[in-house]
């Protein structure tokens, strides 16, 4: 055997050896970026259903706060109808003639007959106040205070250092408590 032959031979084992090494190298250099495009696949595709379920949670949340806003807005609406109610109930009273105005204001002053005291009232009620007291207590020791109270209508009597508040608004304010949520039920009805 020749050096020539020798030498051929060898040139072609290792072109051979380097034919197979490259394909090797071209076929691990494909799995690998198969492997690749597959990972960065199921990474995009998750990716994409964490966006949509924050999506989701994100409008959730925005109808959840846009609900309640609306409720909120709701609720102030019936509470100012409610509240305008009881505003139009002290007015109602206020309009009451003197003979009934009297008579109602007499029913509240008769459970302090017996104490007298000094009734305080607004400007616009000393006269109908003087005729109830002259009239309907004179002897109990009640008596028109000097000064007017701020108030819409009904009285305050006041006893040395003690005050009882029989106002309109104080009167309606003790019934509020009490009646605000047959008053919704009446008036807002839900079916």
């Amino acid at each position: 055997m020749s050096i020539e032959s020798i030498t051929e031979r060898i040139t072609r084992e290792a072109e051979a050896y380097g034919a197979d090494q490259k394909a090797r190298a071209e076929a691990a250099k494909q799995t690998t970026l198969d492997d690749a495009r597959r990972k960065a696949e199921e990474i995009k595709a998750n990716r994409k259903k964490d966006a949509e379920r924050d999506c989701q949670v994100l409008k959730d949340r925005r109808a959840s706060v846009a609900d309640l806003e609306s409720r909120k807005m709701k609720l102030a609406a019936k509470q100012e109808v409610i509240e305008e109610s009881f505003e139009k109930a002290v007015e109602k009273l206020q309009a009451l003639d003197d003979n009934e105005y009297q008579k109602f204001v007499s029913g509240l002053l008769e459970e302090f007959r017996d104490g007298g005291g000094e009734i305080l009232v607004n400007e616009k009620d000393r006269d109908r106040m003087a005729s109830v007291l002259s009239s309907g207590f004179a002897g109990t020791g009640l008596v028109l205070a000097d000064e007017s109270a701020d108030i819409k209508g009904g009285f305050i009597l006041r006893r040395g250092n003690i005050s009882y508040n029989a106002s309109l608004e104080k009167l309606l304010d003790n019934v509020k408590a009490e009646a605000t949520s047959e008053i919704a039920k009446l008036l807002f009805e839900e079916a």
